[in-house]
């Protein structure tokens, strides 16, 4: 089962859900930045985008 994300600019709007493709597609495009924070089921936080493996993806400046 494929998991779904949620992401959040720290203004409490969240918006979602996404798979990890399309994850992966907005952080790419630079709509989700390092500073902005993302969570799934099963976590027990939301967490930093510059903090996960999904950083990768994070366009490079």
């Amino acid at each position: 089962m494929e998991q779904t994300w949620y992401y959040t600019k720290g203004d409490g709007q969240q918006n979602g859900p996404y798979t990890d493709e399309e994850l992966e597609k907005l952080i790419r495009q630079g709509i989700i930045l390092a500073d902005d924070y993302i969570w799934t089921d099963g976590l027990d936080e939301w967490l930093l985008v510059g903090n996960t493996i999904y950083s990768i993806y994070l366009p490079k400046e």
